[in-house]
Order: C-alpha cells, then structure tokens, then sequence
C-alpha cells in the first residue's frame, strides 16, 4: 500500500468553524473500480485536514486488491479523533460502499462514531435556484470556475487502474529478470500519479465548493431586514442574509422574485391594491347585514333591527377594507385578506401597524422564500 501525504495550501469556501472545530473536520473521498462492493474494489481513500495552520492531504492507494483490508484499517485509524466527515454524496454511495466491504471482510471498524455532513443531500433541494444541469461534483467546479488538472472520468479511471496494476506486474517482473532495467520514470508511476491527481482533485473541488452551502443558510438562517418601501406596484424589500452567496442567483415568478448576491438581497412582490374582506372564523357569533354588506359581532347586532340583520355564515362573516395589500400563500400572518372565503391565496395589508414592522417583514420574507423555492423545485 502506498502512503502519500502533502501540503494542499488551500482552505474550504464555507466556514464551517463557525459550528464545528476544524480540527475536527474530514473532507474524504473514495475511488473504486465499480459501484457494487460485492463484486469490485476499493483501492483508494483521499482525506484532507487540518493542521497547524493548514489543510493537508493524506492518500492511501492499494497497489492489488489484496491490499483493501490494510486500506481500510489505515483510514479508520486515522479518523479516530476527528467528529465530522464531509463529502459529496457519501451517504450514496461512498459510506455504503465501505460499510459493505467492511462485512465482507468481517473487519470491526464502523463510521458510528463521526458525524456525517453530506454537501450534495444538502444542497440538492436548492439546485433548482441555481439554474445548474445536475450536481454532480465537476459540474459544479464548472459552476464555480474551478480549474481541475485531473481530466478523466470514472469509467477511464477504471481502466487506468487496471493498466496500473498490470504494467506495476510487468516492470517487476522484467526488473527481476533483468537488474539493470530500470526506466528514469516507469509508466506504472505515471499512471500511478493520475490516479492520485484525480482523487486530489475531488478534494480539492470538494472544498472549494464547499461555499455552496451558503445558498442553504439563506433560508435556514436569521435574515436582516435593511429596507421596505412600496415602488411601481411592487413591495421591495431589501434584506441580508447571513452568508455570503458565492454567485449570484434570481428566482421567482410574476408574482414574486428575490436577487441575491453577496449577502444582499432583494424580495419584489407585486402589489394588490383595492378592496379585499377579513373573513372572521367564529362566524356563530356574528350576524351579517346585508345593506352595509358586512358583518358585526351579535354584541353590536343587538342593537340593530332584526329584518336588517341575519346569521353570519362562513362564506359572508367579514368586513371589507380598501388598501394596499401583498399576498401571502397561506394563512402566515394575521390579520389576513381575501377576495374570496374559499381562495387559497391570503394577503396582508401593507401598513405601519401590520406588515411594515421589522418582525412580521422578516417572516413574510422568510415564508416567501420558502413558498419560491417550492415552485422552482416543481416547475424543474
């Protein structure tokens, strides 16, 4: 087996020191020659990690496959000590790939221990914000602008592995035979190197997008309200998020669109402006009158004559109120507007005393987002 260590003088794009100890921390990432555990074989593991200052890499390759059991041992012994791994759709395919050889080697080693942090099932349920393809790890280096060395695929690395192991056999097979053969560089080390440089790429690419996770922290995390004003039939509302976005996206609709970029953010909502009702839920303890086309409390109802007045019922207890008003997409704040008692689609007067106040504004905002980016997930 072969050990190789390095300098990557390189940092991940998000912080995660801010939730973990980076001492603590694991980027890792698998290379095998199929994806069944049953049937091929593991013969490499990258790791990076920090140390004095700096992340480091730390690769162990299996020069046959006899070597996966040494492999495996040697990974587990290094993780002992560290909390969190971080990979690229590990919970897929790396970490079951593992565990599978683990039982068919009969070998006690387990991830049990360590937390699992996998940035493609996080980021998955936001790709459709980021107008990208698919999320497969180069495509997103691509998103990036990323630079990889490395220029093959999985399936040409099955083959060069192969071609490892058989030009390793016969360069030590003619050395044994004859002594004095002995090339400056063997073709089995220049093989050897792309099958490392590929691994270190997806390290490296790996921690260099890591900065995607900051399109999740946009909706998970505390939002700043900076302004909100009423503009060309819109209401925009200018926000921070508490991240830093690493490009700049745009989504929505006709109704409702948000531009992010850095940590700046703007939410355009377009505006409502006319007569809408308050539907009152306790509808039995109303009477609606129909001359004035609304509804009263019975408290109030008392004192008007009973042909002017009839028991409210659900669809006609409500007051109407002429403003501005912004829609929402469910029953979020209170009070809310309608046109209609049986419409699914609510809106909250855009005033000082409702949703103008700092609080509310952050949670319209937030329920907003959430609403956009549940109909971008369905319309890709």
């Amino acid at each position: 087996m072969i050990t190789r260590e390095l300098s990557l003088n390189l940092m991940p794009s998000y912080s995660f020191e801010e939730e973990y100890d980076i001492n603590k921390i694991v980027f890792f990432d698998i290379e095998t020659t199929g994806l069944s555990a049953q049937n091929t074989y593991l013969y490499l593991i990258g790791c990076a990690y920090f140390r004095d200052g700096s992340f480091h890499l730390i690769q162990w390759f299996s020069e046959g496959i006899d070597e996966e059991e040494l492999l495996i041992r040697s990974f587990f012994d290094f993780l002992k000590g560290f909390r969190l791994l971080i990979h690229f759709n590990g919970s897929g395919f790396d970490i079951p790939f593992i565990e599978e050889k683990i039982r068919l080697l009969g070998l006690g080693c387990s991830f049990g221990s360590i937390e699992s942090l996998d940035i493609y099932r996080l980021i998955k349920p936001y790709k459709s914000i980021m107008k990208i393809k698919n999320l497969r790890l180069k495509s997103l280096e691509n998103y990036f602008r990323i630079r990889r060395k490395d220029t093959l695929d999985g399936e040409e690395l099955i083959g060069v592995y192969a071609a490892y192991i058989g030009k390793k056999r016969y360069e030590s097979l003619r050395q044994s035979r004859i002594p004095e053969f002995a090339p400056e560089t063997p073709e089995s080390a220049l093989l050897l190197e792309q099958l490392l440089q590929h691994n270190e790429d997806d390290i490296r690419g790996l921690m260099q997008i890591s900065s995607i996770l900051n399109y999740v922290a946009m909706f998970e995390k505390p939002i700043r309200i900076l302004n909100a004003k009423a503009e060309d039939n819109r209401l925009i509302i200018d926000f921070e998020i508490s991240a830093r976005l690493p490009v700049p996206v745009s989504f929505g609709d006709d109704m409702a669109n948000v531009s992010a970029s850095g940590s700046s953010a703007t939410l355009a909502v377009l505006i409502y402006e006319g007569e809408l009702k308050h539907f009152y839920e306790n509808y039995r303890d109303y009477y609606y009158l129909p001359a004035e086309d609304c509804a009263v409390h019975k408290s109030v109802a008392a004192f008007v004559d009973k042909e002017y007045r009839i028991k409210a019922k659900p669809g006609n207890c409500y007051t109407r109120k002429q403003g501005l008003f912004a829609p929402q997409y469910d029953k979020w704040l209170s009070p809310y507007f309608m046109q209609n008692y049986q419409d699914k689609l609510t809106f909250v007067e855009i005033h000082t005393d409702s949703l103008l106040q700092e609080e509310k504004l952050e949670l319209y905002v937030r329920h907003m987002l959430r609403h956009m980016l549940v109909s971008a997930q369905r319309v890709n």
